[in-house]
């Protein structure tokens, strides 16, 4: 199990091959399948992917969209931008360009977009009310708006292993922000509400159950997924990197006793907020 003090510090461009290795599989392409089912596309226009990480699904808006529609892909990693760029140039896709920005401060005019989607899906996941009213800002009257994020109830395994290695390690000082781990993602409701306070109507939620298999604790803790993207979220609230890797090692244990040689799962719940300007 990698050890989370002689842990490796990446620099950005690992950050985002890795992004475009194991998080779009594995992690985006579950937020962007929901998008295709419920959003259909405007036959012309100006596009907006908001947090496009490498690219991929702004190209294939750009694709499907044709000739007459323009694609915008915004993200605040320079390195993932130019992932996304060079995917551009070697498939010839002219209508799709990149620049950098932020859900929550996308340096694009206002009443700008035809169709906006947003992607808040992965940390930090205090500022879905300021995405929405970014996202917002950009839209034409009329325009559909979409923002993607995981809501209330994700991760909940991962947090009642989490709960019991405190316990087991006399930790449970830490359980309110164990508590404050759990209930920082929102609940649908509020997300919708959010949406709404920022100026949209007709607000409206789909949500999915999304699941995670790992063979065994190690292969879960090893997980770019994991490793690379949420575990150092999880452990930040402990004081010290002793005490990480001590809580660490016991939720280790505590997944493989309780795996009875099955698979050890997470899931999230991959939700989709809409509205119209």
């Amino acid at each position: 199990m990698t050890n989370n003090i002689q842990k490796t510090i990446r620099d950005g461009k690992e950050l985002a091959i890795l992004y475009d290795l194991y998080i779009v599989p594995g992690w985006r392409e579950a937020f962007d399948c929901i998008v295709d089912d419920e959003v259909k596309l405007p036959k012309e226009g100006k596009f907006l992917d908001a947090g496009c990480g490498t690219g991929g699904y702004a190209i294939d808006l750009a694709v499907r969209g044709g000739e007459k529609v323009e694609v915008v892909g915004v993200d605040f990693s320079p390195e993932r931008l130019t992932l996304a760029r060079g995917k551009a140039e070697i498939k010839k896709i002219k209508n799709v360009t990149f620049q950098q920005g932020s859900l929550t401060a996308l340096g694009l005019p206002d009443d700008e977009f035809d169709l906006v989607i947003g992607d808040a899906s992965m940390p930090p996941v205090n500022q879905i009310g300021q995405a929405f009213v970014e996202l917002t800002r950009v839209a034409k009257k009329g325009a559909t708006v979409k923002l993607k994020l995981t809501t209330r109830g994700s991760f909940d395994e991962l947090f009642s292993i989490y709960w019991e290695a405190l316990y087991n390690l006399e930790l449970i000082q830490y359980t309110p922000e164990l508590e404050g781990l759990i209930t920082e993602r929102l609940t649908v409701t509020a997300a919708e509400q959010l949406a709404a306070d920022a100026g949209l109507t007709q607000v409206k939620s789909v949500t999915r159950k999304e699941r995670f298999d790992y063979s065994d604790a190690r292969t879960f803790f090893d997980a770019p997924l994991i490793e690379t993207f949420f575990l150092d979220e999880w452990l930040s609230m402990l004081s010290d990197q002793e005490t990480r890797q001590d809580a660490q090692k016991e939720m280790a244990r505590i997944i493989d006793r309780e795996r009875h040689m099955m698979d050890f799962d997470i899931s999230i719940k991959a939700t989709l907020i809409s509205g119209q300007k």
